[in-house]
Order: C-alpha cells, then sequence, then structure tokens
C-alpha cells in the first residue's frame, strides 16, 4: 500500500465536497486486500469521535457486516459534551466485499492507552493528518474528514436505544443529522468503487451534489 506523500501531485488543491470532507488528492489508497481502504482514528473519550462512529457504522450496514461492536459511551469527565453513547471499534471486525475498514482507538473512554498504531497506520496519518487530530476518516486515500460531521450535543442524554430509534424516524433532528452523515459517507465510499454496490443506486445517494 503506498501512503507515500511523493505519489500526490503536489499541485492538487483541495476542495469541499460533501458535508465537511475534502477531496485531498486523485490518488486511491486501498488495502492489502485491493479493496477501498477506509481509515477511522478516534478515542474512547472523545464525544465528536462518539457521534461520528454512528455514521460510520450505519453507512458502512450497506456495503457489509459487522461483528464485535460493543456499545460504550464517551468521558464522563474533562470534556464539553459527557457520555454520549456510541461503540467502539477496537474489537469490532467489518466483512465486505467492496471496503476495507480499519478502525484505530488510542485511548479508551477512561483516558488509558487502548490501541497502539502499526507503521502502515504512522505512515496514512504522516501524509494525511500529522498533527493527529481525532476524529479522522480517510476514504479511499481521496476524501478526508478532520472532526466530526455533526455536534455530539445532539446526543447527550440518550441511551443507545434512543439514538437507533431517532436514526429511524424521519422526522428526528438527530436522526436526520446522522443519515446526512452516512449518505455522505455513503456517497464517496460509491465513488470510490465506481457505484458497484446496490446503496449507489438508491435515491438519497444519487441525489447528493456530485463535487468530486
Amino acid at each position: 500500500m503506498d501512503t507515500n506523500s511523493s505519489s500526490h501531485s503536489s499541485t492538487f488543491i483541495p476542495k469541499k465536497v460533501l458535508g465537511n470532507f475534502m477531496h485531498v488528492t486523485n490518488q486511491p489508497l486501498k488495502g492489502p486486500r485491493s479493496k477501498t481502504l477506509m481509515f477511522f482514528m478516534g478515542a474512547g473519550f472523545c464525544p465528536f469521535c462518539a457521534s461520528e462512529r454512528w455514521a460510520i457504522v450505519s453507512a458502512l450496514d450497506s456495503f457489509g457486516s459487522w461483528q464485535g461492536l460493543v456499545e460504550t459511551a464517551s468521558a464522563d469527565h474533562d470534556e464539553k459534551y459527557l457520555n454520549i453513547p456510541t461503540v467502539n471499534f477496537a474489537t469490532a471486525k467489518y466483512m465486505s466485499d467492496y471496503v476495507e475498514f480499519v478502525g484505530r482507538e488510542t485511548v479508551d473512554r477512561n483516558f488509558e492507552p487502548l490501541q497502539e498504531l502499526d507503521e502502515r497506520d504512522y505512515e496514512i496519518l504522516d501524509t494525511f493528518n500529522p498533527d493527529q487530530i481525532i476524529p479522522f476518516l480517510l476514504i479511499d486515500g481521496q476524501f478526508m474528514q478532520v472532526g466530526s460531521g455533526y455536534s455530539p450535543r445532539l446526543l447527550e442524554g440518550m441511551n443507545h436505544e434512543e439514538v437507533k430509534e431517532e436514526i429511524q424516524n424521519p422526522a428526528s433532528t438527530v436522526g436526520k443529522a446522522i443519515r446526512t452523515e452516512a449518505d455522505n459517507i455513503t456517497a464517496l465510499i460509491c465513488k470510490s468503487i465506481g457505484g458497484k454496490a446496490d446503496i449507489c443506486n438508491a435515491k438519497e445517494i444519487k441525489s447528493l451534489p456530485d463535487k468530486v
């Protein structure tokens, strides 16, 4: 997997595409199994990571299946938003014909070390996120977001079941925020895989503006 910055055109000018996502290179980045690579780095204490995971899980549900997702919450102290319901990617496995998902949780919700990054992870960070800001999401080496697509404030005081219900509720402000971010992620994955998955033909995905 080539993550060297020299492989990216020095004349490429990043531009905003969907939501807070930026188109940062024209160089696809594949995983070891030659699928589109989606790389996430977060931490258990981080409320913005907590909110973003809901959209990531929802989007990737359309391309494969999850195992080992553990429900948890962000830190209960020393953060702007507390106890935001979420899941943990540290022990999760994701199976897909289209996407290889790598989720790194560096620290748990109690600010204790959790997962160590490997050499490949550091190559990605050195190229795309040298300051190691979280949450960090990279899709196919082309589309990048630092931060969450919506505010974790929307999830304050909620539990996991309530969030799941809101996602399914067309009239919910919370649900709309998560669905919008999930649709943005889905659309960028579809762009990366050439629209090969069924979800790529869905009206809510095809209707998104094509700024890429």
